[in-house]
């Protein structure tokens, strides 16, 4: 029986003591990276030199961004370690996959990085973030991360889409790659479902997974040809239009806008106002066909898998419904298990509020760097801060009752007394109270419902000028006595 998560994440320290234990070779890169670990934990929204006390530290700290020495895989490492000893303190976990696209203005070019219109160049970012599977959806760290910038476009024909299919170097196998690095963080001993959205819609990772005996739960893009238990070929359509319906469920939809969203999320998620949904949950065993792409060498002819079906009725006119088709490992014997294929493909929205605390709470996209490489670096330092910012939330909301002392030391506490709004803060402060004065400090308003992400990063970065100001205030007085 593993910890509860509350407890695996309460006991977890500093991001800068988390990265200790890796070697980077040389102790004075050792001792950079936690000077400077430490300073972007105090001030993980501020620009670089904003964030460092003067000009020599700017200048240390842009060194060590360049160093080729100092490899994203080595930085990070520590963190994936850390992550996996928590997944296997809880126990079961799900994984969450995800692609973002990581994207930042100005005129001049970046070494390395892709051009995505005028005044814009970006490069890619795919990661597997780990959260517990008890349905308190807590997250637990990062078990792999990978970037990718794109080459231009070759001036000739397309090759054919068996040629596509075949080529090592596709981008599609980004997906086996962060299974293949979660599964050799985690061992043996930690079970864990790898859930992903529809870009992972793949026979040849199903294949892949299966063979590995890897559990997952994706959602389809495609209508995939099928075999059913009395051998006729058909559309996964086809199955699903007389496929036995198990339960029926009712759920909040949030609104979804469209400030901030990159065109190809807004064309799959379109907006769409708040409302609750009826669900109508169907499931059955189908055995998929291999694509006809793919050679006979290249995997089995069909996969024994499960398909879910969720089909939102009596949706407004104005409105599109939900529609998920779930393909998945998971036992589907009972309306329990097939709720659980739900709930866990419902889990995937944690890794886009990690998205968001980075590119937000963590402001990346606003990072002034010359190259590809630098940005992976500065990525290697701030993706684990995410995580911190994002575990706050979650404690916040999912465990109002954690003491406040573990997501803010002692004086932080005491700066936030110092404020109008927390003159009232109870000496045992729990979590919830104190993030509600942060998110203050920022400008949030009660009657807006929850803070979001820019509202923390504003309330955080007030609280770490206040420490600031203290230090220096301390520092004066003790100078002069």
């Amino acid at each position: 029986m593993g910890l509860s998560t509350r407890t695996v994440l309460a006991r977890c320290g500093s991001i800068a003591n988390e990265l200790a234990p890796g070697g980077l070779g040389d102790q004075r890169l050792n001792e950079r990276r936690d000077r400077v670990v430490a300073t972007l934990e105090r001030q993980p929204a501020r620009a670089f030199p904003d964030a460092c006390a003067n000009e020599a530290e700017v200048e240390a700290l842009y060194r060590f961004l360049r160093n080729p020495r100092v490899r994203p895989a080595t930085l990070l490492a520590p963190h994936v370690t850390a992550t996996a000893a928590r997944c296997a303190a809880v126990g079961d976990v799900l994984v969450l996959h995800d692609t973002t696209e990581m994207v930042f203005g100005g005129t001049a070019s970046r070494e390395g990085l892709t051009r995505l219109g005028p005044g814009r160049h970006g490069f890619w970012v795919h990661l597997a973030l780990a959260v517990s599977a008890d349905g308190a959806r807590a997250p637990l760290g990062i078990l792999s991360l990978i970037s990718y910038g794109r080459a231009a476009a070759p001036a000739q024909r397309p090759r054919s889409t068996r040629a596509r299919f075949a080529d090592p170097t596709k981008e599609s196998r980004r997906w086996t790659d962060g299974v293949t690095a979660a599964r050799r963080h985690l061992g043996g001993s930690t079970p864990a479902i790898h859930v992903m959205d529809r870009d992972a819609d793949s026979y040849e990772l199903f294949a892949a997974l299966i063979a590995r005996h890897d559990r997952f739960i994706v959602r389809l893009t495609h209508n995939r040809r099928i075999e059913t238990d009395d051998g006729a070929a058909r559309y996964l359509s086809d199955a699903l239009r007389v496929a036995r319906v198990r339960c029926e469920r009712e759920v909040p939809l949030a609104p979804r806008h469209d400030v901030g969203r990159t065109l190809s999320a807004r064309t799959c998620h379109p907006p769409r106002e708040g409302r609750r949904a009826r669900l109508l949950i169907a499931a059955q065993r189908v055995h998929l066909r291999r694509t006809r792409y793919m050679k006979v060498t290249d995997g089995p002819a069909t996969l024994p898998v499960h398909i879910v079906s969720v089909r939102e009725i009596d949706a407004p006119a104005d409105a599109t419904p939900v529609e998920w088709r779930l393909v998945t490992t998971e036992p589907i014997e009972t309306p329990e298990q097939v709720l659980r294929v739900v709930d866990g493909y419902r889990t995937r929205w944690v890794i886009e509020e990690y998205f968001k605390a980075l590119k937000t709470g963590c402001a990346y996209e606003k990072r002034q760097l010359e190259s590809l490489q630098t940005l992976r670096v500065a990525l290697a330092l701030l993706a684990p801060l995410a995580w911190r910012l994002l575990r706050l939330r979650h404690l916040a909301r999912e465990a109002p009752h954690t003491p406040a002392t573990a997501a803010l030391t002692a004086r932080q506490l005491d700066l936030l007394r110092a404020t109008p709004r927390g003159a009232r803060l109870p000496l045992a402060a729990t979590v919830v109270e104190a993030l509600a004065v942060i998110a203050t400090l920022g400008g949030h308003l009660r009657q807006n419902g929850p803070p979001g992400w820019l509202v923390l990063a504003r309330g955080f970065q007030k609280l770490q000028d206040m420490e600031l100001g203290w230090l220096a205030a301390t520092s004066s007085l003790c100078d002069q006595s």
